[in-house]
């Protein structure tokens, strides 16, 4: 199913490029606010815990676009990785030994294919949707006091988004744009430990972009 969405957005994207597009390298600086919920189901008692978590950081990225003659652009970008945070609790294992428990997680090699669509216009600015398709993988990083370990899993996010860009007065091929964006991890992650627990989390992000770019 994940496959068969990313190749109609692709498909999608590329029939709004013309055969005579510009190209566009950028960097982006973004403040990314994730929200991290789940839950954990324990194999031997089924006891369930759940758990929270909000993450903010400042998050590099960078992108590569082409750019038809109307100003929709096609576009991929990528981060590295991206935080998701820790969270800890002290709880005991079946041997009754007590220990802390620490969640740790981060996404990486988040690659976006996305869309820009101009509809509007305010003085040299043009106002675009954005929708787009990411990638990531959820490595985990946890401390368990039962010994036990999760392991990663890739997830798929749907991004919608608005934002601005102009070229830049005086600097020939220079651009910036601002957006603000939303990104639903709509299959969320799902793994079991070594131990038989089972683990679930849904996983949403906004972020607050700001680019800047050449066209050649």
């Amino acid at each position: 199913m994940k496959k068969i969405i990313t190749t109609i957005l692709t498909l999608l994207f590329i029939s709004t490029i013309s055969a005579k597009a510009e190209y566009a390298i950028g960097i982006t600086g973004a403040m990314h606010s994730v929200d991290t919920s789940g839950q954990e189901k324990l194999r031997d008692s089924g006891k369930i815990t759940t758990a929270s978590r909000s993450e903010e950081a400042i998050v590099p990225e960078v992108f590569f676009e082409m750019i038809g003659d109307s100003g929709a652009a096609v576009g991929i970008s990528y981060i590295p990785i991206r935080e998701l945070g820790s969270k800890s609790r002290t709880d005991s294992n079946g041997g009754g030994d007590s220990g802390t428990y620490t969640a740790d997680a981060e996404l990486d090699d988040v690659v976006q294919i996305y869309v820009d669509v101009p509809f509007s216009q305010y003085g040299n600015n043009s106002i675009y949707a954005k929708v787009g398709v990411q990638h990531a993988t959820v490595v985990t990083k946890e401390t368990l006091n039962s010994g036990s370990t999760y392991g990663n899993d890739d997830i798929t996010g749907l991004t919608l988004g608005i934002g601005t860009k102009a070229d830049l007065p005086y600097a020939d091929g220079l651009f910036y744009k601002a957006e603000a964006t939303y990104t639903d991890f709509i299959d969320g992650y799902h793994a079991t430990s070594s131990a038989g627990n089972e683990i679930t989390a849904d996983l949403d992000s906004t972020a607050i972009k700001l680019s800047l770019g050449y066209k050649f």
